[in-house]
């Protein structure tokens, strides 16, 4: 099943970040990839086959054309020994014809035990400032119909919902963004 799309139409007036106490918010770094791996390996994360084991993180990230070192941003917990990223977000691009400047939020996920505290929201809008900053006007971003604490913080920064991707899609599009825009709704209400 192809994945729900979401478009923030300018990236003005971003919100300062606002990082919570103990944690620190970084760039990558070398070395970064096993905890990077268990970031996305993480229930809910972003799934590979055979896990996210360090060379895979090579793979299908470090060794992509997309990735920068200043575009993958990281959070860590300071007030453990070794400080570990505990989540992530990266910055690649999704540049078409039509929209040139388009940056793409990519691979947004953070450690189980970590969730709910705003570091999803931080990362995020990391890579949305980094964006700017580079000279893209517009973001979008995948997800999964799942994953709806998170659909929830990318509504609070701005994204909409895409109802009618360029394909024969469009209409159960619609029907996944119904269920999961009531379901967003509905976990506010209570």
């Amino acid at each position: 099943m192809r994945q729900l799309q979401m478009l923030r139409p300018h990236l003005n007036h971003l919100p300062e970040i606002d990082m919570p106490h103990g944690f620190l918010l970084r760039t990558w770094q070398d070395g970064d990839e096993e905890a990077w791996g268990a970031i996305m390996d993480s229930l809910g994360g972003i799934q590979t086959s055979g896990g996210w084991v360090v060379h895979r993180v090579r793979e299908k990230l470090l060794d992509r054309d997309e990735f920068t070192p200043s575009g993958c941003f990281l959070v860590c917990d300071m007030t453990t020994p070794r400080q570990i990223p505990v989540a992530s977000a990266t910055m690649w691009r999704a540049a078409t014809a039509d929209h040139p400047t388009r940056g793409y939020l990519h691979m947004v996920g953070a450690l189980p035990e970590y969730r709910g505290r705003g570091l999803g929201r931080a990362v995020s809008l990391a890579v949305l400032k980094a964006m700017a900053s580079r000279g893209d006007t517009d973001a979008m971003l995948e997800t999964d119909d799942a994953r709806i604490p998170a659909i929830r913080s990318y509504l609070a920064l701005g994204f909409t919902p895409v109802y009618a991707p360029d394909d024969d899609q469009g209409p159960e599009h619609r029907h996944r963004w119904s269920a999961v825009l009531q379901e967003c709704h509905a976990i506010r209400a209570t």
